[in-house]
């Protein structure tokens, strides 16, 4: 594969990656408000959705990775400010707009994805408690 071609690949899987975090996004939103209305059969769809989209997305990071090792070599320490660089002076500015977008996407999913791991392990700690038998829980037989 030729440093073009790595370079084409690269950047059309950071685009599709600014796509599918929007998307992620939007699910992880859905599964919040189907945590909030306790809709289990959403959560469990969102969920399947989710992992198959963050499965996508690991595929591409890590191809990501080995493009950026045959832009920059091996032996080199691979970072996006290297394969920036190979980059014609002209492109350069556009390429880091998007990986600066791709990456405050990427904080903000993990944000929302921590916000609603916070929700539903409350709401199984709370279901927990009301569900105690034998310890004076809600519905502990009398």
């Amino acid at each position: 594969m030729t440093a073009r071609e790595a370079l084409g690949r690269l950047v059309k899987g950071v685009h599709a990656d600014l796509g599918d975090y929007r998307a992620l996004r939007e699910l992880l939103d859905a599964q919040f408000e189907a945590a909030l209305q306790h809709r289990s059969a959403v959560i469990g769809d969102v969920a399947n959705r989710i992992s198959e989209l963050t499965t996508q997305l690991e595929t591409r990071r890590k191809e990501r990775v080995a493009l950026a090792k045959v832009l920059i070599g091996k032996q080199a320490s691979v970072t996006i400010s290297a394969v920036a660089a190979r980059l014609p002076n002209s492109a350069r500015p556009a390429f880091n707009e998007w990986w600066n977008s791709l990456e405050k996407l990427v904080q903000e999913c993990k944000r929302l994805n921590q916000r609603n791991c916070n929700l539903l392990m409350s709401q199984h700690e709370i279901l927990q408690r009301v569900l105690q038998v034998g310890s004076g829980g809600t519905y502990a037989p009398s």
